[in-house]
């Protein structure tokens, strides 16, 4: 038997139809396999809290707590590298950062004054109404009482307002050379 070949445009629409099928079997192949690892990464991402405390030098503490959604806990801690990690507890990781500033609400509302123990203490509003942020060290107001001009004793009685940093690391600064190192000391014995 004799075969007949068929005509050109024939076998060109045949290998063109061939092509087609080829093309569109591999194209729904990967479509298919791209859908299935999508399907996957979905299984894997997980909601987890994130608890952001950033400590002032001033002694304040703030505390801000979001969800994300993440695929590993390296991703989460890649996006948190320049905080500290400290710890976790189960979708909860909790982070902290020092911040060498002074918090919103010290800038606005922290006084260095004395306390009724003779401390250098840091306090929320005017020493006057006592709420104490933070202590740094008993004072000798026999020295001070000497040494300082009794209009600047009295502004340290009254409280002396901060805003920045500069002027708390200066008001530490000032008055640790009032220190009364034997109070210091037995303070620290007991």
């Amino acid at each position: 038997m004799v075969r007949k070949q068929l005509p050109k445009h024939w076998r060109t629409l045949l290998a063109l139809s061939l092509l087609f099928i080829t093309v569109i079997s591999s194209g729904t192949w990967y479509l298919y396999n791209k859908i299935q690892e999508l399907k996957g990464n979905e299984a894997s991402t997980q909601t987890v809290d994130v608890v952001l405390k950033r400590e002032y030098i001033c002694g304040e503490t703030e505390k801000e707590t979001h969800r994300e959604t993440v695929s590993s806990s390296e991703e989460l801690l890649q996006r948190y590298h320049d905080w500290d990690f400290v710890s976790r507890d189960r979708n909860v990781y909790t982070f902290e950062k020092k911040i060498n500033d002074l918090s919103p609400r010290c800038k606005e509302h922290a006084y260095f004054g004395i306390n009724e123990n003779g401390e250098l203490t840091l306090f929320d509003g005017l020493p006057e109404k006592g709420q104490i942020i933070q202590t740094f060290f008993q004072l000798d107001t026999k020295k001070l009482e000497s040494s300082l001009p009794p209009e600047e004793l009295d502004l340290l009685r009254k409280g002396i307002h901060i805003s920045n940093a500069a002027e708390y690391n200066s008001i530490i600064s000032t008055y640790s050379e009032f220190t009364n190192e034997e109070k210091e000391t037995a303070v620290h014995a007991h």
